[in-house]
C-alpha cells in the first residue's frame, strides 16, 4: 500500500490514510471551479475511518445539486484546500490531489460534471465522463 499522506502549504494542518483511495476524479461542478478558482477539482475519496488528521481544518458549507450538504475544509491560516465530505455520502472524505506529498500517486479514473467543464480547461479523453 502507498502513503497517502499530505497537508497544506504552510504544514498547519496534515492527514495521513491508512488505505488506498475508492476513486480519483476531477470534478468539473461549478462549485469547485469557484473553491479552487480553475477549470476543475482534482480528488481522490477515502474511506473517512482511514484517515487521521492533525491541525485546525476551517469549514465553508454549500448545497450541491443531488440537495446534500458538501462542506469544503480548508486550513485558515494559508487558505489551502485540503478536503471535503457531503451529507450524501458521510463516510467517504475528498481530499485535494494536490495536497498529497507525492502528487504522483493521485491517477484519475473519471470526470465528473463534464458538462460545466470550460473549453479552455483540458479533459483527458480517455478518461470516461459523466
Amino acid at each position: 500500500m502507498s502513503e497517502y499522506s499530505g497537508g497544506c502549504a504552510c504544514g498547519a494542518v496534515r492527514y495521513s490514510a491508512n488505505a488506498e483511495p475508492l476513486n480519483a476524479l476531477h470534478c468539473h461542478c461549478r462549485q469547485c471551479q469557484h473553491a479552487t478558482g480553475t477549470g476543475h477539482s482534482s480528488l481522490f475519496v477515502m474511506p473517512k475511518e482511514a484517515v487521521a488528521i492533525s491541525g485546525e481544518l476551517r469549514f465553508f458549507d454549500q448545497r450541491a445539486d443531488d440537495g446534500s450538504t458538501v462542506s469544503r475544509g480548508f486550513c485558515p491560516l494559508c487558505g489551502s484546500p485540503v478536503l471535503g465530505f457531503t451529507s450524501g455520502k458521510p463516510d467517504i472524505l475528498l481530499i485535494a490531489a494536490a495536497s498529497l506529498d507525492n502528487p504522483a500517486l493521485f491517477h484519475p479514473k473519471r470526470i465528473v460534471f463534464a458538462q460545466n467543464a470550460h473549453a479552455w480547461d483540458y479533459m483527458d479523453p480517455a478518461l470516461p465522463k459523466n
